[in-house]
Protein backbone atom coordinates (compact mmCIF):
# COMPACT_ATOMS: atom_id res chain seq x y z
CA UNK A 1 0.00 0.00 0.00
CA UNK A 2 1.78 3.58 -1.03
CA UNK A 3 2.27 5.62 1.93
CA UNK A 4 -0.27 8.87 1.51
CA UNK A 5 1.16 12.30 0.81
CA UNK A 6 1.80 14.83 3.23
CA UNK A 7 1.14 18.63 2.40
CA UNK A 8 2.71 21.55 3.32
CA UNK A 9 1.25 24.62 4.79
CA UNK A 10 1.48 28.23 5.12
CA UNK A 11 0.14 29.84 8.22
CA UNK A 12 -0.96 32.91 6.62
CA UNK A 13 -1.25 35.26 9.76
CA UNK A 14 -1.52 34.62 13.07
CA UNK A 15 -3.94 37.40 13.66
CA UNK A 16 -7.11 34.91 15.05
CA UNK A 17 -7.75 31.29 16.08
CA UNK A 18 -3.99 30.56 14.56
CA UNK A 19 -1.95 29.93 17.30
CA UNK A 20 -4.53 28.18 19.77
CA UNK A 21 -6.56 26.19 17.49
CA UNK A 22 -5.17 25.88 13.95
CA UNK A 23 -1.58 25.59 13.97
CA UNK A 24 -1.25 23.24 16.62
CA UNK A 25 -4.15 21.26 14.75
CA UNK A 26 -2.04 21.21 11.77
CA UNK A 27 1.76 20.08 13.43
CA UNK A 28 -0.57 17.00 15.20
CA UNK A 29 -1.41 15.92 12.03
CA UNK A 30 0.51 13.06 9.95
CA UNK A 31 -1.18 14.50 6.62
CA UNK A 32 0.17 17.79 6.93
CA UNK A 33 3.42 19.58 7.73
CA UNK A 34 3.87 23.40 8.58
CA UNK A 35 6.21 24.78 6.61
CA UNK A 36 6.17 28.53 7.10
CA UNK A 37 4.71 31.57 8.65
CA UNK A 38 3.87 34.62 6.33
CA UNK A 39 2.11 38.10 6.68
CA UNK A 40 2.75 41.48 5.44
CA UNK A 41 3.82 43.27 8.21
CA UNK A 42 2.94 46.64 6.83
CA UNK A 43 -0.72 45.80 6.78
CA UNK A 44 -0.78 44.13 10.70
CA UNK A 45 -0.63 46.34 14.23
CA UNK A 46 3.10 44.93 16.26
CA UNK A 47 1.62 42.66 18.30
CA UNK A 48 0.45 40.47 15.28
CA UNK A 49 3.79 40.44 14.13
CA UNK A 50 5.17 39.62 17.31
CA UNK A 51 2.31 36.65 17.25
CA UNK A 52 3.87 35.47 13.31
CA UNK A 53 7.19 35.50 14.81
CA UNK A 54 6.68 33.66 17.77
CA UNK A 55 4.84 31.07 16.26
CA UNK A 56 7.14 30.67 13.29
CA UNK A 57 9.90 29.93 16.21
CA UNK A 58 7.05 27.46 17.95
CA UNK A 59 7.46 25.52 15.09
CA UNK A 60 11.06 26.30 13.87
CA UNK A 61 9.98 27.11 10.70
CA UNK A 62 10.96 31.07 8.51
CA UNK A 63 8.80 33.83 9.04
CA UNK A 64 8.36 35.16 5.63
CA UNK A 65 7.58 39.16 5.95
CA UNK A 66 5.57 39.22 1.85
CA UNK A 67 2.97 37.03 1.53
CA UNK A 68 3.14 36.67 -2.28
CA UNK A 69 6.74 34.16 -1.73
CA UNK A 70 3.92 31.81 -0.75
CA UNK A 71 1.84 32.01 -3.85
CA UNK A 72 4.74 32.00 -5.54
CA UNK A 73 6.58 29.04 -3.57
CA UNK A 74 5.63 25.92 -5.41
CA UNK A 75 6.38 23.60 -2.23
CA UNK A 76 3.52 25.11 -0.58
CA UNK A 77 0.43 23.21 -1.23
CA UNK A 78 -2.29 24.11 1.17
CA UNK A 79 -2.63 28.04 3.15
CA UNK A 80 -4.20 28.40 6.10
CA UNK A 81 -5.40 32.24 6.21
CA UNK A 82 -6.24 33.36 9.50
CA UNK A 83 -5.88 37.03 8.90
CA UNK A 84 -8.21 39.99 10.38
CA UNK A 85 -11.73 39.58 8.68
CA UNK A 86 -11.26 42.27 6.34
CA UNK A 87 -7.95 41.23 5.19
CA UNK A 88 -8.84 37.43 4.79
CA UNK A 89 -11.24 36.96 1.77
CA UNK A 90 -8.60 39.09 -0.91
CA UNK A 91 -5.59 36.65 0.61
CA UNK A 92 -7.77 33.73 0.48
CA UNK A 93 -8.55 34.63 -3.56
CA UNK A 94 -5.13 35.24 -4.26
CA UNK A 95 -4.12 32.15 -2.52
CA UNK A 96 -6.71 29.88 -3.93
CA UNK A 97 -5.84 31.65 -7.56
CA UNK A 98 -2.12 31.11 -7.12
CA UNK A 99 -3.13 27.16 -6.85
CA UNK A 100 -3.05 26.36 -3.32
CA UNK A 101 -5.30 24.79 -1.15
CA UNK A 102 -7.54 26.81 1.28
CA UNK A 103 -8.17 26.13 4.90
CA UNK A 104 -9.82 29.37 5.79
CA UNK A 105 -11.03 31.10 9.26
CA UNK A 106 -14.61 31.64 9.79
CA UNK A 107 -16.16 34.43 8.57
CA UNK A 108 -14.20 34.00 5.77
CA UNK A 109 -15.73 37.06 3.32
CA UNK A 110 -17.15 40.43 4.39
CA UNK A 111 -19.52 40.21 1.14
CA UNK A 112 -21.18 38.24 -1.19
CA UNK A 113 -19.22 39.38 -4.27
CA UNK A 114 -16.08 38.69 -2.22
CA UNK A 115 -17.01 35.30 -1.26
CA UNK A 116 -18.62 34.26 -5.08
CA UNK A 117 -14.70 35.69 -6.07
CA UNK A 118 -13.08 32.89 -3.95
CA UNK A 119 -15.51 30.20 -4.94
CA UNK A 120 -14.79 31.73 -9.03
CA UNK A 121 -11.05 31.12 -8.49
CA UNK A 122 -11.35 28.00 -6.33
CA UNK A 123 -13.44 26.17 -9.25
CA UNK A 124 -10.93 27.88 -11.77
CA UNK A 125 -8.15 26.63 -10.09
CA UNK A 126 -9.68 22.91 -9.47
CA UNK A 127 -8.16 23.47 -5.91
CA UNK A 128 -9.85 22.20 -2.27
CA UNK A 129 -10.91 24.73 0.04
CA UNK A 130 -13.06 24.38 3.28
CA UNK A 131 -13.99 27.07 5.95
CA UNK A 132 -13.81 26.37 9.68
CA UNK A 133 -17.24 25.75 11.19
CA UNK A 134 -18.58 23.13 13.59
CA UNK A 135 -20.20 21.14 11.09
CA UNK A 136 -17.83 17.78 12.02
CA UNK A 137 -17.52 18.91 15.46
CA UNK A 138 -19.51 16.43 18.13
CA UNK A 139 -22.81 17.47 18.72
CA UNK A 140 -23.48 19.23 15.42
CA UNK A 141 -22.52 15.46 13.62
CA UNK A 142 -24.94 13.28 16.93
CA UNK A 143 -27.78 15.40 15.66
CA UNK A 144 -27.39 15.21 11.67
CA UNK A 145 -26.74 11.36 12.27
CA UNK A 146 -29.62 10.95 14.30
CA UNK A 147 -31.70 13.28 11.44
CA UNK A 148 -30.27 10.97 8.48
CA UNK A 149 -31.38 7.71 10.67
CA UNK A 150 -34.96 9.46 10.33
CA UNK A 151 -34.79 9.58 14.47
CA UNK A 152 -37.57 12.20 14.36
CA UNK A 153 -39.37 12.24 10.94
CA UNK A 154 -39.31 14.90 8.55
CA UNK A 155 -37.70 17.74 9.29
CA UNK A 156 -39.82 20.78 10.61
CA UNK A 157 -37.99 23.11 12.41
CA UNK A 158 -34.83 24.18 14.41
CA UNK A 159 -33.71 26.30 17.01
CA UNK A 160 -30.20 27.29 17.77
CA UNK A 161 -29.00 29.21 20.75
CA UNK A 162 -25.19 30.18 20.49
CA UNK A 163 -24.07 32.81 22.76
CA UNK A 164 -20.36 32.95 24.02
CA UNK A 165 -19.52 34.53 27.65
CA UNK A 166 -16.73 36.98 27.22
CA UNK A 167 -16.52 40.32 27.91
CA UNK A 168 -17.25 42.26 30.64
CA UNK A 169 -20.85 42.67 31.41
CA UNK A 170 -23.02 45.70 32.83
CA UNK A 171 -21.34 48.28 31.26
CA UNK A 172 -23.87 49.70 28.96
CA UNK A 173 -25.45 52.98 30.26
CA UNK A 174 -29.14 52.55 31.55
CA UNK A 175 -31.39 53.67 29.01
CA UNK A 176 -29.30 53.20 26.01
CA UNK A 177 -30.88 53.07 22.78
CA UNK A 178 -29.42 50.51 20.17
CA UNK A 179 -27.82 52.37 17.12
CA UNK A 180 -26.47 49.90 14.74
CA UNK A 181 -23.79 50.78 12.23
CA UNK A 182 -25.16 50.92 8.42
CA UNK A 183 -21.20 50.52 7.58
CA UNK A 184 -20.88 46.76 6.74
CA UNK A 185 -16.99 46.95 5.15
CA UNK A 186 -16.07 47.26 9.07
CA UNK A 187 -16.55 44.15 11.23
CA UNK A 188 -13.56 44.02 13.83
CA UNK A 189 -12.81 46.77 15.89
CA UNK A 190 -9.04 46.19 17.18
CA UNK A 191 -7.19 46.65 20.00
CA UNK A 192 -3.62 46.25 19.97
CA UNK A 193 -2.21 45.26 23.58
CA UNK A 194 -5.52 45.08 24.68
CA UNK A 195 -8.59 42.53 24.80
CA UNK A 196 -11.65 44.06 26.63
CA UNK A 197 -13.88 41.96 24.81
CA UNK A 198 -12.56 39.23 25.92
CA UNK A 199 -12.54 37.52 23.03
CA UNK A 200 -8.39 36.25 23.01
CA UNK A 201 -7.96 39.12 19.48
CA UNK A 202 -7.04 41.98 20.69
CA UNK A 203 -10.61 43.59 19.95
CA UNK A 204 -12.58 46.25 21.31
CA UNK A 205 -15.87 44.47 19.60
CA UNK A 206 -16.88 42.65 16.51
CA UNK A 207 -20.20 42.50 14.73
CA UNK A 208 -21.29 39.37 16.48
CA UNK A 209 -24.42 38.39 14.23
CA UNK A 210 -21.49 38.16 11.47
CA UNK A 211 -18.97 36.36 13.89
CA UNK A 212 -20.29 34.24 16.03
CA UNK A 213 -23.76 34.22 14.06
CA UNK A 214 -21.76 32.34 11.07
CA UNK A 215 -21.34 29.54 13.26
CA UNK A 216 -25.54 28.58 13.70
CA UNK A 217 -26.56 29.83 9.98
CA UNK A 218 -23.72 27.40 8.99
CA UNK A 219 -24.91 24.30 10.92
CA UNK A 220 -28.68 24.91 10.17
CA UNK A 221 -28.27 25.18 6.17
CA UNK A 222 -26.09 22.11 6.77
CA UNK A 223 -28.77 20.15 7.95
CA UNK A 224 -31.59 21.18 6.37
CA UNK A 225 -29.86 21.20 2.90
CA UNK A 226 -31.35 23.23 0.90
CA UNK A 227 -31.25 26.90 0.00
CA UNK A 228 -32.74 30.16 2.48
CA UNK A 229 -35.59 31.88 0.78
CA UNK A 230 -35.94 34.77 3.41
CA UNK A 231 -34.73 35.96 6.37
CA UNK A 232 -35.38 38.23 9.28
CA UNK A 233 -33.78 39.64 12.04
CA UNK A 234 -33.42 41.91 15.14
CA UNK A 235 -30.19 43.00 16.59
CA UNK A 236 -29.46 45.40 19.64
CA UNK A 237 -26.81 45.96 21.93
CA UNK A 238 -27.66 45.10 25.55
CA UNK A 239 -24.60 43.95 28.09
CA UNK A 240 -21.19 45.39 26.52
CA UNK A 241 -20.50 49.34 26.20
CA UNK A 242 -17.02 47.88 24.25
CA UNK A 243 -20.12 47.43 21.08
CA UNK A 244 -22.40 49.98 22.19
CA UNK A 245 -19.97 52.73 21.72
CA UNK A 246 -18.82 51.59 18.48
CA UNK A 247 -21.98 50.95 17.01
CA UNK A 248 -22.23 47.46 16.42
CA UNK A 249 -24.60 44.15 18.21
CA UNK A 250 -23.31 42.24 21.11
CA UNK A 251 -26.65 40.17 20.16
CA UNK A 252 -28.93 39.11 17.76
CA UNK A 253 -32.17 36.81 16.57
CA UNK A 254 -33.03 35.55 13.34
CA UNK A 255 -35.36 33.47 11.76
CA UNK A 256 -34.62 31.60 8.09
CA UNK A 257 -37.36 29.82 6.00
CA UNK A 258 -35.40 27.65 3.69
CA UNK A 259 -37.02 26.67 0.26
CA UNK A 260 -38.83 22.65 1.36
CA UNK A 261 -40.56 25.26 4.20
CA UNK A 262 -38.49 23.97 7.13
CA UNK A 263 -37.99 27.30 9.60
CA UNK A 264 -35.01 27.99 11.65
CA UNK A 265 -34.41 30.79 14.34
CA UNK A 266 -30.79 31.53 15.98
CA UNK A 267 -30.17 33.68 19.14
CA UNK A 268 -26.19 34.34 18.92
CA UNK A 269 -24.01 36.65 20.33
CA UNK A 270 -21.57 37.77 23.22
CA UNK A 271 -22.33 38.57 26.85
CA UNK A 272 -20.35 38.80 30.17
CA UNK A 273 -18.06 36.52 31.06
CA UNK A 274 -19.52 36.89 34.79
CA UNK A 275 -22.74 35.88 33.32
CA UNK A 276 -22.24 32.05 33.05
CA UNK A 277 -20.20 29.43 34.27
CA UNK A 278 -18.66 28.21 31.37
CA UNK A 279 -18.01 29.54 28.35
CA UNK A 280 -21.56 30.77 26.96
CA UNK A 281 -24.99 28.05 25.86
CA UNK A 282 -24.64 26.14 22.76
CA UNK A 283 -28.49 24.69 22.87
CA UNK A 284 -30.49 23.27 20.05
CA UNK A 285 -33.77 21.69 19.29
CA UNK A 286 -34.69 20.27 16.30
CA UNK A 287 -38.37 19.05 15.62
CA UNK A 288 -39.51 16.93 13.49
CA UNK A 289 -42.72 15.00 12.71
CA UNK A 290 -42.02 11.82 14.42
CA UNK A 291 -39.95 13.33 17.63
CA UNK A 292 -37.64 16.19 18.33
CA UNK A 293 -33.92 16.12 19.37
CA UNK A 294 -32.35 18.36 22.35
CA UNK A 295 -29.29 18.67 22.67
CA UNK A 296 -26.05 20.87 24.52
CA UNK A 297 -22.78 21.78 22.93
CA UNK A 298 -21.19 22.09 26.41
CA UNK A 299 -20.10 19.37 27.17
CA UNK A 300 -21.30 17.37 23.43
CA UNK A 301 -24.53 15.70 24.23
CA UNK A 302 -28.05 14.31 22.23
CA UNK A 303 -31.16 12.87 23.18
CA UNK A 304 -33.20 11.88 20.86
CA UNK A 305 -37.61 11.93 21.75
CA UNK A 306 -38.93 9.79 19.49
CA UNK A 307 -41.32 6.48 19.11
CA UNK A 308 -40.39 3.57 21.60
CA UNK A 309 -37.77 1.56 20.63
CA UNK A 310 -37.38 -2.54 20.82
CA UNK A 311 -36.10 -1.64 24.38
CA UNK A 312 -39.76 0.67 25.27
CA UNK A 313 -37.88 3.79 25.49
CA UNK A 314 -38.80 6.98 23.63
CA UNK A 315 -35.78 8.74 24.46
CA UNK A 316 -31.91 7.84 23.38
CA UNK A 317 -28.72 10.19 24.76
CA UNK A 318 -26.10 10.06 23.20
CA UNK A 319 -22.76 11.54 23.75
CA UNK A 320 -19.61 13.15 21.83
CA UNK A 321 -15.69 14.34 21.56
CA UNK A 322 -13.91 16.80 19.30
CA UNK A 323 -15.98 19.85 20.36
CA UNK A 324 -14.10 22.01 17.51
CA UNK A 325 -14.06 19.43 14.35
CA UNK A 326 -10.75 20.71 13.57
CA UNK A 327 -9.03 17.50 13.19
CA UNK A 328 -12.12 16.15 11.71
CA UNK A 329 -11.95 18.85 9.14
CA UNK A 330 -8.89 18.16 8.45
CA UNK A 331 -9.44 14.84 8.03
CA UNK A 332 -11.44 15.53 5.31
CA UNK A 333 -9.75 18.58 3.42
CA UNK A 334 -6.48 15.95 3.04
CA UNK A 335 -9.22 13.75 1.49
CA UNK A 336 -10.83 16.25 -0.76
CA UNK A 337 -6.99 16.98 -2.37
CA UNK A 338 -6.26 13.06 -2.33
CA UNK A 339 -9.32 12.41 -4.47
CA UNK A 340 -10.14 15.93 -6.10
CA UNK A 341 -13.68 16.29 -4.51
CA UNK A 342 -15.58 19.35 -2.84
CA UNK A 343 -14.91 18.77 1.05
CA UNK A 344 -17.73 19.56 3.72
CA UNK A 345 -18.77 23.55 4.76
CA UNK A 346 -16.66 24.58 1.04
CA UNK A 347 -16.73 27.89 -0.36
CA UNK A 348 -20.02 27.28 -2.03
CA UNK A 349 -21.59 26.63 1.18
CA UNK A 350 -19.67 29.99 2.11
CA UNK A 351 -21.80 32.05 0.04
CA UNK A 352 -25.37 30.59 1.14
CA UNK A 353 -23.87 31.63 4.55
CA UNK A 354 -22.23 35.21 4.12
CA UNK A 355 -25.62 35.57 2.19
CA UNK A 356 -27.70 34.66 4.79
CA UNK A 357 -25.66 36.89 7.39
CA UNK A 358 -25.90 40.02 5.10
CA UNK A 359 -29.70 39.75 4.39
CA UNK A 360 -30.07 39.26 8.20
CA UNK A 361 -28.44 43.27 8.55
CA UNK A 362 -30.12 44.37 5.40
CA UNK A 363 -33.86 42.84 7.37
CA UNK A 364 -32.74 44.83 10.66
CA UNK A 365 -32.03 47.87 8.78
CA UNK A 366 -35.15 47.62 7.02
CA UNK A 367 -37.47 46.30 9.26
CA UNK A 368 -38.74 44.21 6.53
CA UNK A 369 -38.48 40.29 5.60
CA UNK A 370 -35.40 39.46 2.92
CA UNK A 371 -35.35 37.41 0.24
CA UNK A 372 -32.64 35.22 -1.38
CA UNK A 373 -31.17 35.37 -2.98
CA UNK A 374 -29.68 38.80 -2.56
CA UNK A 375 -29.37 40.61 -5.77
Amino acid sequence: MSKLPVYRVALLSCAMHQPSIYAPAFAEHPRFEIACVADDPGEIDDYIISTNQGVASEYGVPYLEDIAQVSDNPTIDVCSVCAQLERRGEISRQMAAAGKHLFMDKPHAVSVSEARDIAEAVRTTGVRAVIYGRQLSATPSLIRNQVELGAVGKLVAIHWDLIFAKGQAGTVPDGWETCISTDLEKFTFRSPGLDPSGSGHNVWAKRELHEIGLYPVGLVQDLVGVPVRSVYASLGQYWLATHAERGVEDFALMQMRFENGVTATITTGRYGRQTDPAGGVDKVLVVGSEGSIVADGSPPNAAVYATAGSDGKSATRVNGSDASGVTTLLDELAWAIDKGHDPPNNVDHGVAQVETLLAGYKSYFTGEVVSLPLE
